[in-house]
């Protein structure tokens, strides 16, 4: 934080601002690689000690701790096509009483944080910070094990967009290609009270795990089909959005759908490229948000402590999110 501090001596820059400090390079005007060439954590830089005590102070009240993560055996049939979850347990051969467990599973099927080797900026063909593609496959660098041994804690943000929907009259499947505009997640955060702090990590509620199990129900022949050509609901591709997420400097971002962003898409490009590739934003994917909604709108309270322990997998591309939210 200090050569950020150092660089931008009147504060982060915004959206705007960085295409004046990219001219002349050969970059897009929204690259955002401003804490060094050797970094490989990108905005997990937010959660700095001061931030990270700030919100243990102004959010662990009572205790209460809430799972984040979804069952490692769902959704059955990934999206994206992913594999599915394989685990076997076997007797140890020291002893019929000893058990071990073997997985076999995509990192990325199910709840987990896209790392900032997932995805680049398609236009220019880079990772984050100008991380060569071909070179993911022979080093280490920007690998999720930085991130791991940084740790992902600080104060979490829970924005319930399927629980406003509904109480505002606008109805929708969690399961279509329904955009959430960055004006309807900022009036989501002014009905619940909340106001965002530099560090945050925002959760965004879309419904997606409650329709995945009422489907199963339903149609399960509707959660065989969007496994094949997906579509959910999910923040637009505009803009206004880039600017939202960039301007006010979230440590991480996450859904509880497959894809964070709306898919398919609506634009030519993704918000995968900017998020991860340009400004180091790691994305988080199927976070279970159904008991956290659900103690939030009890409490009244829709900010809480979060923690989450992603692998120490050195040159990892993505991790379990192995996630807790605490009250």
């Amino acid at each position: 934080m200090d050569n950020v501090k150092k660089n931008f001596p009147k504060g982060l820059p915004t959206l705007a601002e960085l295409a004046e400090v990219n001219k002349g390079k050969d970059v897009p005007p929204e690259t955002a690689w401003i804490w060094g060439e050797e970094d490989d954590i990108g905005r997990i830089n937010l959660l700095t000690p001061e931030v990270v005590r700030a919100a243990q102070e102004s959010e662990l009240k009572d205790g209460k701790v809430v799972s984040l993560n979804w069952s490692l055996e769902f959704p059955a049939k990934p999206s994206f096509h992913r594999s599915p979850l394989k685990h076997h347990i076997e007797v140890h051969p020291l002893s019929p009483a000893i058990f071990d467990d073997f997985y076999d599973t995509n990192s990325q099927a199910g709840s987990q944080w896209d790392g900032l080797r997932h995805f680049g900026h398609l236009g220019i063909n880079k990772m984050y910070n100008n991380l060569d593609p071909k070179d993911v496959l022979t080093t280490t660098r920007c690998g999720i094990h930085a991130i791991s041994n940084h740790g992902i804690a600080g104060r979490g943000v829970l924005l319930d967009y399927y629980a406003w929907a509904h109480k505002n009259g606008k109805p929708y499947d969690p399961c279509s290609d329904r955009a959430f505009t960055a004006a309807e997640l900022q009036a989501v955060a002014k009905d619940q009270g909340v106001t965002f702090k530099q560090g945050d990590i925002l959760l965004i509620r879309g419904g997606y795990i409650k329709r995945y199990h009422e489907l199963e129900k339903e149609n399960p022949a509707r959660l065989e089909a969007l496994a094949e050509e997906p579509e959910f609901a999910g923040v637009e591709q505009t803009e206004a959005m880039k600017t939202f997420l960039h301007d006010t400097y979230f440590a991480a971002v996450a859904g509880d759908a497959p894809a964070f962003e709306v898919w398919p898409r609506q634009t030519e490009w993704y918000l995968h490229e900017y998020l991860l590739g340009l400004w180091g934003c790691i994305i988080g994917e199927m976070i279970n948000l159904e008991q956290l909604a659900e103690e939030c709108n009890k409490r009244q309270r829709w900010t809480f402590f979060v923690s989450s322990a992603p692998l120490n997998s050195p040159g990892g591309v993505a991790s379990f999110a192995n996630a807790l939210a605490f009250f």
